[in-house]
């Protein structure tokens, strides 16, 4: 009998020291969640945006697709959003929509949902990626005149795009 009622302290004694290593930590700190369509609403953004389009476009390089959009200035590591913290104490979650109000697409998630992408820079290349991080199968942007026209993704990238990087 004794045996089991010092197995059942043990037990409680554990239980109750990992309650408090868990709560016992620095208090996490609060997050607020922005949904946006242009990722210089929290950068400081120059020229060269990459704009991902919701729809396709009948031929690639000529004219640009109907539906919505959201457009992006350097690398972004996950299209799901970005953290942001400010203070230390308080972070922001941007997460990445389409333009609301902007046609078929608006408000949607841009983490694969993209079908093509429009490369607006006049000095840097863009490549989208399969994976969060730059990795897997990716595809370069070329860019036209004016950011006038869209590059259809390919097949393994079509609505399967989750980061993109300066080429």
């Amino acid at each position: 009998m004794r045996s089991k009622r010092a197995g059942l302290a043990v037990a409680a004694l554990l239980s109750a020291v990992s309650a408090v290593g868990y709560s016992g930590g620095p208090a996490a700190a609060a997050t607020t969640t922005e949904y946006v369509s242009d990722n210089c609403a929290f950068m400081n953004c120059s020229e060269g945006d990459l704009i991902l389009n919701y729809h396709s476009v009948a031929v690639s390089g000529q004219g640009n697709p109907s539906g919505s959009f959201a457009q992006f200035y350097g690398n972004i590591y996950d299209l799901a959003g970005t953290y942001v913290s400010y203070n230390g104490a308080t972070a922001v979650h941007y997460v990445y929509v389409f333009f609301k109000g902007q046609g078929d697409g608006a408000g949607q998630a841009v983490k694969n949902n993209a079908a093509s992408a429009n490369n607006c820079s006049t000095v840097d290349g863009y490549r989208v990626y399969y994976n969060s991080g730059y990795a897997g199968h990716s595809q370069s942007i070329p860019h036209y005149y004016g950011c006038g026209s869209s590059t259809n993704l390919d097949a393994t990238l079509k609505n399967n795009n989750a980061s993109l990087h300066f080429a």
